[in-house]
């Protein structure tokens, strides 16, 4: 269970945050949010799949790392996970942003501030990167979090617009993923989402324009690459049966 609390330097003076990857620390998941800003620098490596929330009905941008909850086939025979580049989602942990009302002159203010998660295995009194300085100022380290929460706020701001514009042109199609196991059964791995790249052909160029004038249009084409990425996860998939 997550234990989210309002990070200060009295409470947490002392905290430490483990920065290494692996399974130990929380990385055995099967996927983690990215950003469009993001997926050029994913695409080499892992699959970059859609998903509906189902809480909301919005749409998620997910790097793959498994087929199955809680597995991620890019961890090594020692548990560790090595990736050229990492998620801002999971370079954040375990810290997040949040919101406090603050008042100026009896006037309601809302300021962003920083969360960190207690129960978190990355958190620690012994070992680690130092949160906050011997005498109460921010590290470095912390620093460098809150420009990378800053960047995962504005980021949030704007994705919902980038599903909106991939709607308006028609360019979201379901897609399934299919593999046989060793012992022959069959899965199907549904829920998730792509490009129309027949769609995506059939656009005007005004229509091509557009996107790339929003910025939108690398980032579909990014994540057309990235379904070669499927056959490579399937593989590391077959080799760990």
């Amino acid at each position: 269970m997550a234990n989210h609390v309002l990070l200060d330097n009295i409470s947490h003076k002392d905290l430490k945050v483990i920065t290494a990857r692996g399974a130990d620390w929380g990385d055995k998941i099967s996927c983690a949010t990215i950003f469009p800003s993001e997926f050029a620098k994913i695409q080499a490596n892992q699959p970059i799949v859609f998903r509906k929330q189902p809480q909301t009905g919005q749409f998620e941008a997910l790097a793959l790392f498994g087929f199955e909850n809680g597995e991620n086939l890019l961890l090594d025979e020692k548990g560790e996970l090595k990736l050229s580049y990492l998620p801002l989602s999971m370079l954040r942990q375990p810290f997040l942003i949040g919101q406090q009302t603050q008042y100026n002159n009896g006037i309601p203010e809302q300021s962003l501030v920083v969360h960190i998660d207690l129960d978190s295995p990355r958190v620690s009194t012994s070992q680690g990167e130092a949160i906050f300085l011997e005498h109460g100022g921010n590290s470095d380290y912390l620093n460098h979090i809150a420009q990378v929460l800053n960047t995962l706020h504005q980021e949030h701001q704007t994705i919902n617009g980038f599903f909106e514009r991939l709607l308006a042109a028609n360019l979201l199609e379901a897609f399934s993923i299919e593999y046989a196991q060793k012992n022959g059964e069959k899965v199907t791995v549904t829920g998730f989402y792509t490009i129309n790249q027949h769609a995506l052909n059939d656009l005007t160029p005004q229509q091509l324009k557009q996107l790339q004038q929003q910025g939108d249009l690398q980032a579909i084409y990014m994540v057309l690459a990235s379904m070669e990425q499927i056959p490579h996860l399937l593989n590391k998939k077959w080799a760990q049966q």
